[in-house]
């Protein structure tokens, strides 16, 4: 086989992310399921990546291990489930939340970046008066 790879390194590791990435996406769409691949690690004798699957929901979003924490924290932390997917202008740019990690103390807010499509994170009370609401006085 003349396209036998010998060696992993970065552009080769990125060329069969893309080609699994092609063979995944048919079969999420078959099974009905939002699926990508996510981090991964290499050394030049093998690679390792991440699979993530979700379900989706009503509205044929996934629903990732974050989202189902914001749905799940949020009145807690002065938001309401429904904020999830809402979007908000942050330092002059557009996000919209996607999820919330409650171990993070400081930034436990997921967004992802309308220009980008990378996911940033945030303080509670930022994404609160970018949504035009109230924090709770102990945040």
């Amino acid at each position: 086989m003349e396209n036998t790879i010998k060696q992993l390194d970065k552009p080769t590791v990125q060329y069969i992310r893309k080609r699994l990435q092609t063979v995944i996406e048919p079969l999420a769409k078959e099974l009905g399921l939002a699926m990508d691949l996510g981090h991964c690690t290499f050394q030049a004798s093998h690679c390792r990546f991440q699979l993530n699957v979700a379900v989706k929901d009503s509205d044929e979003k996934a629903m990732t291990e974050d989202a189902e924490a914001f749905k799940h924290h949020a009145k807690l932390f002065g938001f309401e489930p429904t904020d999830l997917g809402k979007a908000f202008v942050f330092q002059g740019q557009r996000y919209t939340i996607c999820g919330f990690r409650p171990k993070s103390r400081k930034y436990p807010v997921i967004a992802r970046s309308d220009n980008n499509s990378k996911d940033y994170k945030f303080a509670c009370r930022s994404v609160l008066t970018a949504l035009g609401k109230e924090a709770p006085a102990w945040l």
